[in-house]
């Protein structure tokens, strides 16, 4: 008889940036390495945040050398759609939602562009949307056409709608073992 499989939980609640995804991506390297689970299940919830970050922390979960399971257990916005996208399992608690929206860009300060600023400013954004919207019909039922009028509209998302588009694979509610190994990472 095999032994059985060795979860290790990660309740993650706050935003996306570029310093919580490197400390997150450092976190999850340390528990593969000291730990050794076979799966990394991410109790996610997240109002987005950079592009970018998300990205990557979505190509290092697809990479991961274990399976990552993902459940929304609040709301998945914004990046975090793409992020949740990692989940080789994932799924949702009855009430929580998934929003999706264009992105944008802030300046930081006042700030001068040329007419070649501006246009690279809205090459990268449309280029981002486009990654975006790539992942998302990739692994999802939602073709590119639908994820960018969802982006256009600005559009929050209940469950069933995530499991008609097999965004999720099931609803239901998180149960974590007991004795199972459980982190909080929020920064």
């Amino acid at each position: 008889m095999s032994d059985p499989e060795k979860i290790y939980f990660i309740n993650y609640l706050d935003s996306i940036d570029e310093s919580k995804v490197k400390n997150l991506m450092r976190f999850c390297t340390d528990i593969l390495t000291q730990q050794r689970p076979d799966v990394l299940y991410f109790c996610f919830s997240s109002s987005g945040g950079f592009v970018a970050p998300g990205i990557t922390l979505y190509n290092f979960l697809m990479a991961l050398p274990v399976k990552v399971i993902m459940h929304n257990t609040g709301s998945i916005d914004s990046i975090a759609t793409v992020i949740f996208l990692a989940g080789a399992e994932r799924y949702a608690v009855p009430n929580s939602t998934f929003l999706f929206h264009g992105i944008q860009y802030t300046f930081s300060q006042p700030a001068s562009l040329t007419i070649n600023q501006l246009k690279e400013k809205v090459s990268s954004l449309e280029e981002d949307q486009n990654r975006m919207a790539s992942i998302v019909a990739e692994r999802t039922k939602l073709d590119e056409d639908e994820i960018r009028l969802l982006f256009r509209q600005g559009a929050a998302k209940d469950p069933e709608f995530a499991m008609n588009k097999e965004y999720i694979h099931a609803i239901r509610n998180l149960s974590i073992p007991a004795n199972a190994g459980i982190t909080s990472f929020n920064l």
